[in-house]
């Protein structure tokens, strides 16, 4: 787990090509480090911080969207402005969505290449990790233009631009499933699961870098209408019952209540396709007793042209600090 650097060696590594630049956001480097430094002027937005903030620093990481720079770039802010505010992480764990995954959970120790430069895949936590489980993490193919992974990687860059930091991102990226099995049975997988398993080992992991590691939790939210398949239209009733399920979902995850999560989705088999299940189970499990997530932003993002929307939520996770005991009285 010891730190890469920018080597000839680490530029001989396998690499993935990011796929969304061209598209999503400008293939040009000094045209994207443009295009994301104006995501923090659009109204609504929150500020980027001048300079890091001195003193203690209790940022264990973010919940950021995964949804399309051009839907909402503002709601990125939102996530990463109090990572530009923070020192650079030594490694960024991204805990980010399988959307084309044949397994559970997979990890991939390519580096990445975008238009800012190439980020280093963390070999020896990955190599380290796929012995501490005996079930397989592969799925090469899913993390090949995964935006999940991409998406936060080149904002990370982008951020140590904005601060004329040359220090190449490190990160570990882990593609989760939706749990379905859980889910149908409104229960939280056990500890022995491959899901309690690969939680501890990544628990363990976390407790080893310390500060020196940050979490993203890289999702979206509820994804309704026939855009997914859903036999109904959505119309503004559907829209105000999913901003109210899913601020009952999101209290049972600032509870730290992993076991109520799985309750809440089970009542509807998570009928609104909340894609961030998996995710958010393992954040639960890796930060248990440790986090409180700040909510920070909401958006749902519904087209008329096929009546259909996805909401997303950024939010911010530091470290849960202990309350003093009240002092006895004589």
């Amino acid at each position: 787990m010891m730190g890469m650097t920018a080597s000839v060696r680490s530029r001989r590594r396998p690499a993935i090509r990011c796929r969304c630049a061209g598209t999503c956001y400008p293939i040009d480097g000094d045209r994207a480090l443009a295009y994301f430094r104006s995501f923090f002027s659009e109204p609504g937005a929150a500020p980027l911080p001048s300079a890091p903030a001195q003193g203690r620093n209790d940022l264990l990481g973010v919940l950021s969207p995964h949804i399309d720079f051009r839907v909402s770039a503002k709601a990125y802010t939102h996530a990463f402005a109090p990572l530009a505010g923070a020192p650079e992480a030594e490694v960024y764990l991204i805990l980010g969505v399988g959307h084309r995954s044949r397994v559970e959970w997979s990890v991939d120790d390519r580096d990445l290449l975008t238009p800012l430069g190439r980020a280093l895949a963390d070999v020896e936590s990955i190599d380290w990790l796929r012995h501490q489980v005996e079930f397989p993490l592969r799925d090469a193919e899913a993390h090949d233009g995964e935006h999940s992974i991409e998406f936060p990687i080149v904002l990370l860059q982008a951020l140590r631009a904005f601060r004329g930091s040359g220090r190449p991102v490190r990160f570990l990226p882990v593609l989760c499933g939706g749990l379905h099995k859980s889910v149908e049975q409104a229960r939280a997988p056990s500890a022995d699961s491959a899901f309690g398993r690969l939680a501890g080992a990544l628990r363990s992991l976390r407790q080893a870098y310390g500060e020196r590691m940050q979490i993203i939790v890289s999702i979206d939210g509820c994804h309704m209408g026939p855009r997914f398949g859903h036999p109904f239209a959505i119309t503004p009733f559907l829209l105000g019952q999913t901003r109210r399920w899913e601020e009952e979902l999101w209290r049972t995850v600032e509870r730290q209540d992993l076991s109520a999560f799985f309750v809440h989705l089970g009542r509807e088999r998570n009928i609104r396709y909340f894609d961030g299940v998996g995710a958010l189970a393992l954040l639960l499990r890796i930060t248990e007793g440790q986090a409180r997530l700040e909510r920070t932003y909401y958006e749902q993002w519904f087209e008329e042209s096929d009546r259909s929307v996805v909401t997303f939520t950024s939010g911010v996770l530091r470290e849960k600090r202990a309350q003093p005991e009240d002092e006895a009285t004589a």
